[in-house]
């Protein structure tokens, strides 16, 4: 990761706009926007005070260290599993941490979700472990063995059904 993407991702980890930040730094928006697409060169006094305003060191804005947050762990006997008709759910990695996993596995019944999941914002990843499923994504369906993977707008009506009576597990990841 470069260090003009390594300070867009610090910056949204805290939650800070392009405008809170040049405020901070004293620099303005747009010059920040361009540094942070890489078209603009900081010096290195100005890199120090984007450091400052993140709250980090000039080793993490290098990538050189890794920040508390940079790695999350979420450990087997903290998750957090939802049960509906016919699936479990088993999140992976919290939502709240930025990122979104979860693995769908399929329970004794019929189908693995008949009904649409409720949109959301992102890219959804959806990959098979085991069995055969049917992924619908507003019109479309497609039929997804062990091995295959599928990604699609999460904004789009989208549902999952086990097929056949083996069971099906599918990792669905979700990107901002």
């Amino acid at each position: 990761m470069s260090v003009a993407q390594r300070i867009r991702a610090l910056r949204r980890r805290s939650h800070l706009t392009l405008d809170a930040l040049a405020a901070r730094v004293g620099v303005h928006k747009g010059h920040l926007s361009r540094i942070e697409r890489g078209q603009k060169a900081p010096s290195l006094a100005t890199l120090e005070a984007i450091a400052m305003g993140l709250g980090a060191s000039m080793s993490e804005l290098f990538g050189e260290k890794a920040a508390a947050d940079d790695v999350i762990v979420a450990r087997a006997g903290a998750r957090i599993t939802t049960r509906d008709a016919g699936y479990a759910v088993h999140a992976l990695l919290p939502a709240e941490a930025g990122r979104a996993a979860a693995l769908y596995m399929v329970e004794p019944g019929e189908t693995f979700l008949t009904e649409d999941r409720p949109t959301h914002g992102g890219q959804e990843i959806a990959y098979v472990l085991a069995g055969e499923v049917e992924l619908v994504v507003a019109d479309r369906s497609v039929v997804l063995g062990i091995g295959d993977c599928a990604t699609y707008d999460g904004g789009l009506p989208h549902r999952l059904r086990r097929l056949g009576s083996a069971p099906a597990s599918v990792l669905v990841i979700i990107t901002g």
